[in-house]
């Protein structure tokens, strides 16, 4: 029954000398490429660090500037303005006509705002005024002060704040051009106070850093090899086959040339493309949940940030990763059509179905490879038992008996507590290795007798 897993088994026992020198030469471009990563990495570190004394240079010199013409002739600070108000081709163009821009008088039909025509100019010089002229006033006719602290006032104290810095600052502007001011009669020592928000300067900043910073590129690693599915290595000779084999190439290649026919997430569970549905759920070890489009919609839409939507709620890991992978509510169906997950996807469809197919051929293969892949992404002892893969591997191994599934979830997580560590799972390899060899040593029936040579187990050895 096991005679083309104790083949395989031998084959891969053996040392491949091709193989060996396959993953030196592999090993030596990996290092090579970190070594690039790491150097380019140095270089956006540095830029980074600018990016944030940028940005705190911009708000320093926002709130201590006496004139916007100061402002505006500060190349620096000019700089983060453009970029985060998307001026950035101006101020690397024509930096004197951004200056022209935001010092326009927009009353004036013939200023540098309004003479291009384009709405885009003309809200830059509206949303900072810097082309206003004199003081600036409240509503009720006071002059707005700055103290020695920086403290905007309407007491008459402080030095008068020119009104071309006054929407910089932070004060609400009213259509005539004076700042506004509270209204509370009931409570005279609030009333009459200035009307502040946040400023511009923080919001400037905050998208200039965002368009600026670079993310640091991530270091290859080497593939990592379980000691647990080592014999079953997807690049065997007997993989290969099977990948070869017409069934599996037919549904492949269906995928393949129809995928591009779904133009919406609608389309996706159209009734005419249940066979695409199918394939990638099969992909993701969900076959059989096509009969259920409904709640795989729901899934795939649901925003993995909530705690209460369905995909965090069903608490498996499949249904979390293949929509935090496909990623439908941000792009649709467009990260789905990539050649890059396609490409994915037949890459799990062949090696699900290479695992069914040793399954078939000994029962407790396929779930202890996939134990031994999908452990990792376990945090709680209740997704255990809401697995039938996990739960089959876990309960069989620490023989607990299937009654168990009648008593109540909070019984049943205490009962595999006492036998089953998940932390201990999740971060020692040897925990799972030896796991799996009583799961596997259960499911052949490798206790019968005290002298009894598991033949699974022999294959995991």
């Amino acid at each position: 029954m096991y005679k083309k897993l104790q083949k395989l088994a031998e084959e891969n026992a053996q040392t491949d000398d091709s193989g060996t020198a396959k993953e030196k030469a592999a090993e030596i471009t990996r290092e090579f490429n970190n070594a690039a990563v790491r150097l380019r990495n140095k270089q956006y570190k540095e830029q980074n660090a600018q990016v944030q004394n940028d940005t705190l240079y911009y708000k320093n010199r926002a709130a201590t500037a006496n004139t916007a013409a100061e402002l505006v002739n500060d190349d620096r600070f000019l700089k983060v303005l453009a970029f985060g108000n998307d001026f950035g081709d101006l101020y690397l163009n024509d930096r004197q006509r951004l200056r022209d821009i935001l010092l326009s008088d927009l009353n004036d039909p013939n200023s540098a705002a309004r003479q291009s025509g384009l709405l885009k100019e003309v809200e830059l010089a509206k949303k900072y005024n810097f082309g206003a002229t004199g003081d600036q006033y409240d509503t009720d006719g006071n002059v707005v002060g700055v103290t020695a602290e920086g403290k905007l006032v309407n007491d008459g104290s402080g030095t008068p704040l020119p009104a071309s810095l006054g929407k910089l600052r932070g004060l609400v502007i009213d259509i005539s051009g004076k700042a506004s001011i509270t209204d509370t009669p009931s409570k005279p020592e609030t009333d009459n106070q200035l009307i502040q928000t946040v400023g511009l300067a923080a919001g400037d900043a905050s998208r200039y850093a965002s368009a600026q910073t670079k993310a640091l590129l991530q270091e290859q690693k080497a593939p990592e090899k379980s000691s647990v599915s080592a014999v079953y290595e997807f690049e065997s000779t007997e993989f290969q086959k099977f990948r070869e084999r017409r069934d599996v190439q037919m549904e492949a290649q269906y995928y393949k040339d129809n995928i591009d026919n779904v133009k919406t997430v609608d389309d996706l569970f159209d009734s005419k493309n249940h066979r695409l549905l199918k394939f990638m759920l099969y992909s993701y070890g969900l076959a059989g949940e096509e009969q259920y489009p409904g709640k795989i919609r729901k899934i795939l839409e649901s925003d993995l940030n909530d705690v209460n939507s369905l995909a965090n709620r069903f608490q498996d890991p499949r249904y979390q990763q293949m929509a935090k992978d496909l990623n439908l509510p941000a792009a649709g169906v467009v990260k789905l059509k990539l050649g890059t997950t396609t490409e994915g996807l037949v890459t799990r469809y062949e090696r699900l179905a290479y695992e069914r197919h040793l399954d078939e051929q000994a029962p407790g293969v396929r779930a202890a490879i996939e134990f031994g892949r999908r452990i990792k992404d376990v945090t709680m002892t209740v997704q255990l038992l809401g697995d039938a893969v996990l739960r089959e591997v876990v309960t069989v191994a620490n023989n607990i008996p299937q009654e168990l599934a009648y008593q109540e979830v909070d019984s049943q997580v205490t009962a595999l507590e006492r036998r089953v560590d998940v932390k201990a799972l999740k971060s020692d390899q040897n925990e799972v290795d030896k796991l799996v060899m009583r799961y596997l040593t259960f499911k052949d029936g490798g206790y019968n007798s005290a002298t009894s040579q598991s033949y699974l187990t022999g294959l995991f050895g």
